[in-house]
């Protein structure tokens, strides 16, 4: 009987999807403080898109070092986000009286928001720049490749859809996200943003 190397296509993918899930745990439990949300992000994703582009060899050690590099920048933005996105729920919740077109004003502040968000985290664990650049980056990004910005932006809306489903949907998502959701999520949102990030640094 013929034996299998450890370079078998399966073990290869069994190693690859272990690493993935690793990723997964250890962004998940980065974010438990809230405040850290953004340094986890950015930290997955920087690790994630070197593992597209097959420059990643160990994915937590890599993983952590991301986490320390990207600390103080990565809380500034995400505390940006956190602030107009607090904002823009306050305004959603208890601006259902107001006129319509200030309803539409907010629907389009918050499309905005999502559009932004989407690049901002995978921009700062790519570049060097300024918050600033970077945002400015991000929302040029989002229009220049709407039709793929969309279909990240409603990946990255999964859990918050969950969320506003109930207590049941919750419960039954929560293990899939606590296991390999958010890496699935970042991986294939990673395959879009290899291929928008190399055309952008060649611009």
């Amino acid at each position: 009987m013929k034996k299998l190397s450890i370079e078998h296509p399966f073990f290869e993918f069994m190693g690859g999807l272990g690493d993935w899930m690793i990723l997964n745990v250890l962004f998940v439990v980065t974010s438990l403080p809230i405040v850290t949300i953004g340094t986890s992000l950015t930290a997955m994703y920087k690790v994630s898109l070197r593992r597209i582009r097959k420059e990643s060899r160990y994915a937590a050690r890599e993983y952590m070092q991301a986490f320390r590099e990207e600390w103080k920048e990565s809380i500034k933005l995400w505390m940006i986000f956190l602030c107009t996105g607090g904002i823009l729920l306050f305004d959603i919740l208890y601006g259902k009286n107001l006129p319509g077109v200030f309803n539409i004003a907010i629907g389009c502040l918050v499309v905005l928001w999502i559009f932004v968000f989407t690049y901002a985290f995978p921009l700062q664990a790519r570049f060097r720049n300024s918050i600033k650049n970077t945002l400015v980056n991000a929302l040029y990004l989002a229009f220049r490749n709407l039709p793929v910005t969309m279909i990240m932006a409603a990946l990255n809306s999964i859990p918050v859809l969950c969320i506003a489903l109930g207590a049941f949907v919750v419960m039954a998502a929560m293990p899939v996200f606590c296991i390999i959701g958010f890496a699935l999520i970042v991986w294939i949102n990673c395959l879009f943003l290899t291929v928008i990030f190399d055309r952008f640094a060649r611009a």
